[in-house]
């Protein structure tokens, strides 16, 4: 009799040990999307909103200010648009709006710079007609030329702009997504937008498509912009473009659902490929609003929660276990149980 308790204590305890290791193969989480709306209703004030709206009017920018106001309607704060109707009709003026947007386009377009919406539309301009492309490779050969540091991203996206040109030109428009997320994504580097990470991740991609050293190199034998051009194209692999290519058109995506200025805000969120397109996400949900959902959540909006997923293997193998388990001890007990007996 003894022999057989000690066979089924053995038994039980292999079951047993079978069974844990089943729940922690079956023990798994899911990465679910932070509830946005949840988290606007219960993590900010009204208080919080008007003083997005204050700020917005005191630096000159009426679209932020109504931005904030049309985000206070669609969750239901308290706040009255016309405690600053007075304000925003002075800086919506003809002659107000006609200024900053011309002042806001040339910056753009001539300098790449953008803080508008206006200055967006700019700089996108000058990189379609391929002057802000060819302007920015002349500006990194220049460094190269004199022996000062590169700025490896900013040449290696242009690069990648100019391929990206002449894929649209010769496919009648089908790469004009991607070519605006790139250069999208060039003009945020260029304003310092970017996160060190998502540097990173930019320069893998598009080292992938424009090996940026052989550009260099190729270049010095070039004396004008439109030689820069083709010793781009020379250094540009279309075949390896898929995966930036699919960065590119996320972003345009993210800047099509916002706006051509939130993006250079929006993009300051993202670290890795997970964030871009939690980013995506939320920007086709709330539209134009999605920069004051990010500017009053932080990078929380796009986080995600892990929630152990209960799947019906799971649960039969944590029942295996307590079976097992019970088994095991009334065995051993048995077993303790004859010893002292003896």
């Amino acid at each position: 009799m003894k022999a057989w308790n000690i066979l089924l204590t053995l038994v039980s305890a292999l079951l047993l040990v079978g069974s844990i290791k089943a729940v922690l193969d079956y023990w798994q989480y899911d990465e679910l999307a932070a509830d946005v709306a949840q988290m606007m209703l219960h993590q900010v004030s009204v208080e919080d909103v008007r003083q997005q709206v204050r700020e917005a009017i005191a630096r000159d920018d009426p679209a932020d200010a109504r931005m904030y106001l049309r985000l206070a309607g669609m969750f239901g704060y308290a706040l009255d648009p016309a405690e600053f109707a007075t304000e925003l009709q002075r800086l919506e003026s003809p002659l107000h709006t006609a200024r900053r947007t011309v002042n806001d386009f040339a910056a753009g377009f001539l300098q790449g710079e953008a803080a508008s919406g206006a200055g967006v539309a700019g700089a996108l301009t000058s990189d379609f007609t391929v002057v802000g492309d060819a302007r920015d490779l002349w500006e990194q050969y220049q460094l190269y030329a004199k022996g000062e540091p590169v700025n490896e991203l900013i040449v290696t996206l242009a690069g990648v702009g100019v391929g990206l040109t002449a894929a649209t030109v010769a496919s009648a428009g089908t790469a004009t997504s991607a070519k605006g997320g790139v250069s999208t994504a060039k003009l945020a580097a260029r304003t310092g937008r970017l996160t060190p990470r998502f540097q990173k991740f930019l320069l893998k991609q598009g080292g992938d498509v424009f090996d940026y050293k052989a550009f260099l190199l190729v270049a010095r034998a070039e004396k004008n912009l439109d030689g820069l051009g083709k010793a781009a194209l020379k250094a540009y692999d279309p075949q390896a473009a898929r995966a930036i290519k699919q960065t590119a058109e996320q972003l345009n995506n993210i800047r099509r659902s916002s706006s051509m200025a939130d993006v250079l805000h929006l993009v300051q969120y993202v670290d890795d490929a997970g964030d871009l397109s939690r980013l995506e996400k939320v920007s086709l949900k709330y539209g134009q609003e999605t920069k004051g959902v990010m500017k009053l959540l932080g990078k929380s909006a796009i986080g995600t929660v892990r929630v152990l997923r209960k799947s019906g293997e799971l649960l039969i193998s944590v029942a295996s276990a307590l079976i097992s388990l019970i088994a095991f001890l009334v065995s051993f007990s048995g077993i303790n149980r004859k010893n002292v007996s003896l």
